[in-house]
Formats: structure tokens, sequence, C-alpha cells
């Protein structure tokens, strides 16, 4: 009590008396004297009735004239006394009986800690050094206006400062667990003010270079994982680890790459000419007809335009899809969907990589039936382009010696080379995969001409007429990992977080000159000015390549990549001098990667797709449906070599052409042929579960809870024909007690049937009862080692559970996208017609509803809210009229692995409830 008194000045809500404590502020000078820009104060309102277990809404503090900057708000919470039982001697000082009680309670959890809240308790920071009139408020309206007294005490204001930083910063960690956001906000407040007051980074802040498999890390930074650009972006709001090596080492080597896939008897397989002019070192995704293209086009648009929110909505939609048909000008309109069956015969994407939000190397490619027209039709949609934006230019040029043309912006934002070849049209994004189009169609050293992609031919030939066909060679594949690539994409990634940062120290700038003089006029504020005073960290813009961040208006771009989104594509970008630390950290890339992964197996993916005229056949049932349509997708990876992939790649038996027959009711089935030696010979584990309301989520924890859980589940796990191993368990735990022919009930409710081929265990006797008469081993027509079928949902007990499950946490991804709103509000000062529009600047992506509302500012709780909600927070569980984005069209599923010698082979079925 005496340390907390000590750390808060509070004002006291007593009947109709407001009390000011008072709180510290600056030196009379306000320019810092002591070196803090900022006074804090502390706001504590004790409550009348304690509030039990119960999250309340945030405090809002607000003052007339905007002097208080960065607040958060806390609850006093004290735990609940559980009853009280004599207290009895503790053997061997306690600890035993602390182990044992620690055990039962976690195998019982019927008496977790309770918690009241006794008191709100609202920290800041504020300007100037006169009185304030406080406004707090929450989501349920306005709680009172309090005067707070400043008074100057250095001490005091020290202390308080400390414990102000220590709340905020655990409230930003928490924020940053729960967003659905890139945390670029809450990121940067911490650094920006552990800069401007002089206070430490909190532990948790650079914990994010904790030491990790170099394969796995690269792996991360290729896929775009949040996780790599969040540390990167850390360290430069912090300012840690600025670079100021100068970049004059020579590129490091790659790694040191085995032999690629030789074989000599592929000559004669057929190949489509479409390949024969896609350079080696390109991805390549194949419609194979205008038609084709126009049937995943219409997929994509009935789901806005981008095939992931066909399973849930995320917080934040880059537009990646349409951003690249901008970029390249080759969107199709109602002209184009009629005149393109006539003009194109073949389609397909190439390009180097897929780095879609940081500046994709990519373009499409044509082969046409008709070149006049197909070119007139390029030429006028380039032309009205230009004609009607002036800051998109078209213009010809010259690649090697072909003539070509260019539409281009300054920022990127258009950037679309035009050439053909021989009735051949390439649409690219960059000018280093146009000149290899036209270097491959005269030396012809193509994509057909690898021996690698003649295998994938052979394996999967040009008869299978497949919607899409997709070939990621191993030549792209490596070039993803290669030294240029690999380097550049990492200095791009700094160049973005400088982007996100420059706008977000604008507007903690602007905040800060409105607290002060009343306006913004710190929009104007240049970078060295808002580095000058803090905003920005030192060294901020210093980069080994010579590139840097500039501001034009209210944009900001790299000097070298354009603008965000829109990045000069890498394939374009030259690397020859690198830093002595990019040398190192590439270096031991390259190791790994010669040592464990000296070749990367190329992959090849078919779709095909199937109307069911108005029947949905899925696993062993049958429904009657309309608009059904069955895409199938088969996928390889070959050659394939398992000594890569270590124990994993052992653990399955040979593939089998038996497979498990399950009960018609089984909603969810899997089966697997494994080898190992608990279980000794080649042996099919196989489970099903029956339509059932399975258990929430969080009734797993606990070892108890688990126990219920499980029992609760109308399922069963079996094995075939080698059911011995529960047999083995000492003491005789698998065999039991017999209960009726065949069937034991082992300790714990488990009941287990075996006649000397099948062991099947189940919670539930009779659905042992019900499953035997139909379960078998059963020959089929294709082998695999592992098997998975996923019964239609619409209907089902289980469609409610999933679509509940799916709402839950669309639900948090709302909440957070409407806290990231209101955190740019309460913490930046920025006006709620602006919030959007300023939210789209620093995340380079649009905020979205994930429940498919829109964002709106609620002026009486002065915070966001989404009109999905329907009131000041969403229900807990799902509306009546909620559907999930996959229960519109997942009508059942199933899928097949098969591990070959030489190569892996994955098989899988979806049915797809089509809107039109």
């Amino acid at each position: 009590m005496i340390f907390r008194t000590l750390l808060c000045i509070s004002v006291f809500l007593m009947a109709d008396r407001v009390q000011a404590a008072g709180a510290i502020v600056n030196a009379a000078n306000g320019n810092g004297a002591t070196g803090q820009p900022y006074g804090v104060a502390t706001i504590e309102i004790p409550l009348d009735f304690p509030v039990i277990d119960q999250t309340l809404p945030p405090l809002v503090a607000t003052d007339p004239d905007g002097r208080i900057l960065f607040p958060f708000s806390e609850d006093i919470k004290v735990q609940v006394p559980l009853p009280s039982q004599r207290p009895v001697p503790r053997p061997g000082g306690g600890r035993l009986l602390n182990r044992v009680g620690n055990l039962i309670r976690e195998i019982t959890a019927d008496q977790k800690p309770q918690f009241q809240t006794v008191a709100r308790r609202v920290t800041f920071l504020f300007t100037g050094n006169g009185p304030m009139n406080v406004t707090l408020s929450d989501a349920r309206g306005t709680l009172g206006s309090f005067p707070v007294n400043p008074q100057p005490n250095p001490i005091l204001h020290s202390q308080t400062l400390n414990a102000w930083w220590a709340g905020y910063t655990n409230a930003a960690k928490q924020q940053i667990d729960s967003a659905d956001y890139p945390t670029w906000v809450e990121n940067y407040l911490v650094a920006m003010l552990s800069g401007r007051l002089q206070l430490p980074l909190p532990a948790w802040y650079l914990d994010t270079d904790k030491e990790e498999d170099e394969l796995l890390s690269t792996l991360k930074l290729v896929a775009g994982v949040e996780g790599v650009g969040k540390a990167i972006f850390r360290k430069q709001a912090a300012g840690v680890g600025v670079n100021t090596q100068s970049a004059d080492l020579p590129l490091p080597l790659p790694p040191n790459w085995s032999p690629l896939f030789s074989q000599n008897d592929l000559a004669d397989v057929p190949v489509e000419p479409m390949a024969t002019r896609v350079p080696p070192e390109c991805f390549y995704i194949r419609y194979g007809s205008f038609e084709n293209y126009l049937w995943f086009l219409n997929l994509t648009e009935e789901y806005g335009g981008d095939i992931s929110t066909m399973v849930s909505l995320r917080g934040v939609t880059n537009e990646s899809t349409a951003r690249l048909e901008r970029q390249l000008n080759v969107k199709a309109n109602a002209m184009s969907r009629m005149l393109g069956p006539s003009v194109i015969e073949d389609q397909a994407i190439i390009g180097r990589d897929l780095f879609l939000a940081d500046g994709a190397s990519m373009g499409v490619l044509f082969k046409s039936k008709n070149a006049f027209l197909l070119r007139t039709s390029f030429n006028n949609d380039r032309s009205s382009l230009a004609s009607s934006d002036d800051s998109v230019t078209l213009e010809e040029i010259k690649i090697g010696d072909r003539k070509a043309s260019l539409l281009s912006s300054a920022d990127n934002r258009v950037r679309s080379f035009l050439v053909e070849d021989d009735g051949f049209f390439l649409v690219t994004n960059s000018r280093t995969i146009a000149t290899r189009f036209l270097e491959v169609g005269q030396n012809k050293q193509s994509l057909a001409a690898t021996e690698s992609f003649l295998l994938a031919r052979k394996l999967m030939p040009l008869e299978r007429e497949d919607t899409i066909f997709a070939y990621f060679s191993p030549q792209m594949l490596r070039g993803l990992v290669a030294p240029n690539y690999l380097i550049e994409l990492r200095r791009r990634l700094s160049a973005k977080a400088e982007i996100a940062l420059t706008h977000l120290a604008r507007m903690a700038a602007a905040q800060e000159s409105f607290a002060v003089t009343g306006s913004n006029a710190a929009n104007s504020t240049g970078i060295a000015e808002l580095t000058s005073a803090g905003f920005l960290p030192t060294g901020f813009g210093s980069r080994p390549d010579g590139s840097g961040t500039i501001e034009v208006g209210d944009s900001v771009m790299d000097t070298r990549r354009g603008a965000r989104g829109s990045f000069i594509p890498i394939a374009d970008v030259e690397v020859t001098t690198v830093t002595a630390d990019e040398a190192s950290w590439y270096g031991r890339i390259a190791a790994e990667y010669s040592n464990r992964f000296p070749t990367i197996d190329p992959i090849m993916v078919g779709l095909g797709r199937t109307p069911l005229d108005d029947q949905s056949v899925s696993g062993d049932s049958t429904v009657q449906q309309s608009g059904i349509e069955r895409v199938n997708i088969h996928a390889e990876i070959a050659p394939w070599g398992a000594e890569k992939y270590g124990k994993w790649s052992r653990q399955l038996g040979p593939p089998t052409p038996l497979a498990m027959r399950f009960a018609p009711d089984d909603i969810l089935s899997v089966q697997a042929h494994v080898a190992s030696q608990q279980l000794g010979p080649p042996t099919h584990l196989f489970a099903a579960i029956k339509d059932t309301l399975p258990p929430r989520p969080e009734d797993f924890e606990g070892i108890l809870n688990i126990y219920r859980s499980l029992k609760a589940i109308p399922g069963y796990l079996g094995a075939w024909p080698q059911p011995g191993a529960l047999d083995r368990l000492p003491l005789g735990l698998g065999i039991g007690t017999p209960v009726g022919p065949g069937l034991n009930r082992l300790i714990g409710g488990l009941y287990r049937y075996n006649d000397g081929s099948f062991s099947i265990l189940s919670f539930w006797p009779d659905v042992l009862q019900a499953t035997l008469p139909f379960l078998e081993a059963v020959d089929v027509e294709d082998t695999a080692q592992i098997r998975a079928t996923f019964g239609n949902l619409q209907g089902s007990q289980l469609e409610s559970w999933a679509n509940g499950q799916l709402y839950k946490r669309a639900r948090e991804s709302s909440l957070s996208g409407a806290s990231f709103l209101s955190l740019l509000t309460r913490q930046l000062g920025v006006k709620p017609d602006q919030a959007m529009m300023e939210s789209q600047r620093v995340l380079g992506a649009d905020l979205q509803c994930s429940l498919g509302g829109e964002y709106e500012f609620a002026p009486t709780a002065k915070r966001w809210i989404s009109t999905a909600w329907r009131g000041e927070l969403p229900s807990g569980g799902a509306p009546p009229d909620y559907v999930a984005p996959v229960m519109k069209w997942f009508r059942g599923g199933g899928a097949s692995l098969t591990q070959y010698a030489d190569r892996i082979v994955v098989d899988a079925t979806v049915d797809i409830q089509r809107e039109r």
C-alpha cells in the first residue's frame, strides 16, 4: 500500500465531491528541463460495489484542450478469498502437500481463483503546466469530470512515470497478443516513447531475436510470415542495430546445390506450346483456355476478388490480386470476357516469386488465336489509361533488339511491359522476365526443355485436361533462396517498416503540436525534423544500398523501390554488394541448404472441376443438392528424396490398395497405414466421429476436462490387422473386464472391441455396436497411406458447432480491428473521419470487419464499433443469421496421400456450392 501510494496521484470520487491529489509535470519552463517532455497524472475511482470476474470497458480520458496524451486504463483487482479451512501441520515443510494439492487443483479445477474489481484507474501523459478538467467515460457513457491540479515534484514525477510506463507497455503487449492485424502502431508507440522519455524498452520488445533454425527462418521470410516483418519493424522503430555498415562486400555465393534431375527417356513426352516460351526459373500456372480462366475468375469474384475469403474474412485485406491487375492493366471487363475466347488460345501466369504484398515479379502469358485483334485490344487499353491519367506514361522501348511498350507511373503503381514474339504476348511488371521471355524464344532453352518438367508432364499428361495446371520448377524454388533475392527481400522489409514509421511519426507529431498550439502544424514536418524531435529514431533512413524514404505530398515512398504494395520486382533489382552483417546472415543460410537441402524438389498441381448434376456425394453419403461442383486436386512432388525430411518420412508403411470402410453416419474419418517399433509390422490405424455437437475447445483445459471432453465425443479409434499394442501394456491395463462377446471395459470407462483382427476403442459401447456391422477393410482403386473424408456439414449437428467456432474467431478479429481504430483515435489523436484513411497508410492495406460489417465511430462511447455487432459489443454466440464464409459453400470432401520411393502424391476433392 505504501508503494502504491507513492506511485499514484489519485482523484477519488466520493459522493458528489471529487478531490484532486494532484499530478506531476515538467519543470516550469515546460521544455523538459528535467529530461521529460510530458507531465503524468493518474485518476483512480473506487467502486461503490466490487465487480466479480467481469471485464469492464476501458476508461477514456479527454480534456477540452487536447492536452492528454498516451493514456491507458486498468482495473484494480483483488482476489476473492476462498472459504477458509482450519490450517493443519504441513509435513516436510508442505512441499509434498503442495505438489499433491497442485495436481488435484489441475485435475479438478473446481475452485478457480476469483477476482473482484474494486477500483478503476486511468493514467496519462499531458502537456502544459496549468490545471486540467478531465472527463472520464467508457462504453456505457460519461462517468464524470475531474479537476487535476499539476504540481512540480521531480521525484514523484519520476516514480509515477515509471509506474505509467510499466502499465502502458503491459497494455500494449496485451493488445499485440490479441491483434489480427500488423501491430505497427503499438510497436511504434512503445519504441518512440522509450526513446523520447529515456525509458527502457520492455523485455518482450526485442524478444523476437531468439535463435531459430535457419531453414525455418528462411521459409518464414519467403512465405511472408508476419513475425519476420515484426522483428525488423521493431528494430527500425527503436533504432536498435541501425545498419551503419558499408555495402562493400561482394554478393555471397549461393548454396552448393546438387545437379538438377536428369533422365534420358523423356524426350518424346508431349508438352504444350505455352511451356516452350516460359523461362525455366519461372513458376508456371496454366489455365489452358480462356474459358478456364473465366471459371476461376468467376469463382474468385463470388468472394470479393480474393479466393482466400472463401475460408474466412481477415482483419486486413491487401487486395493483392486487384493491385497486380491494376499494375499490369490486364483486368478483364465485359468486352474482354466476350471476345477473349475468339482471340486467346491459351493463357498462363508466370513469375519468379509470389511476393504479392512486396512487389511480385510476375506476368501473364497469352497464346493468340488472332494476334492482330489481341494486339489491338492491348494497345487500346494501354493508350486509354495513359490518356486518362496524367501520372501514367506510355512509351515505346527496346528490350534487346526487339520493340516493346512500357506503361508506367513514377511510384510503380502502374508498371507494365508488353512484348510479343511469334504470336505469344507477355504482359509483365518485370523487365528481367520480359528479356528472358524473348531470349527463350530464340535459344529454345525453356521450361519445356527441362527434364524435370518433362517428368511432370509424364506424370500429369496433357490428356488430363486440367482446368488449372501449376508447376514450380526447382530453378524457381532455388531462386527464392538465392543471395540477391533473400538479401533484397530483407532490405525491402526494412523499407516497408520505414514508410509505416514515417506515417506514424507524422501522426504523433501532429497530435503533440495540437496539444501544445491547438493546431496540427506538424503535418508539414519533414523526416529530418521528425527525427530531430524524437518521433523517429536516430539514424533513421540510413541504408547500405543507398536507398531511403521520401515524402511526396501525403504519400511516402522508397527512393529505389517506389510505393509500398507496388515495389519494383525483386527480379529487376540489382544486388552486387552487401554488408558484413548481410554476408554473415546469408552465409549461414547457404550452409544449411548445402548440408541439409542440396536439392529442392519441384511441385506440380492439377485442378479440375466436375458438375455433380444436382447431387453431392461426400464420403459414403449422398445428399440431393443443386449447383454443386466438385473440384479435384492432384498434387505431386517429384522427383523426391525422403532422406531430406527426417524421421517423419519413415513413419508410413508401404502404399496399400486397402482402405477401411466406415459407417454411413461417420461424418469425419481418417486412416493411416503406418509402421513403427511400437506397433510392429505395418498396421492400419483409423478413427471416426459421428455427427454430434462436440465440446468447446476451451473445455479441453486440465487433465480431467480433457478426459470429460473426449468422453463426450461419440467416436472411435481402431487398428487392423495388428491390434496387439494395447495387450502389451503393463498390469493388464489394455485387457480390462469382459462385458460381452469380444467387448471389454477398460479403466476409465473406455470400451474395447477385439476379435483378433480388429481392435477398436470408444467411450460409447453403443457406437461400437452400431459401427461394427459396417467396418471392414476393402479393396479400392488407388493406393495410399493416409486417407481422410469429411462429410457434408449442411443440416448436421456439427454445422452449428463449426459455424459457432468460426464466428468466435471472426468476432475476436472484428473486436481487434475496432480496437486498432480506437488506438489511432486515443493514442495518436486521429480524427474519426480520417481514421480509416490513416490506417490504410500505416498498414499498407485496408482494414475490414471480419464479421462483414462496417466500422464506425460511436461518439458517446468514444470508441469504434462495427455495424455487424448490432450494439456496443458483438454477441458472445453466433447470431441466428450468421453463416461463416466457408459454411456457405463447403459440402464435403476427402483427401489421400501416397508416399513412393521417388515421389509424393496427394489427391483431394472438395464439393462446392456455387452462388451462380
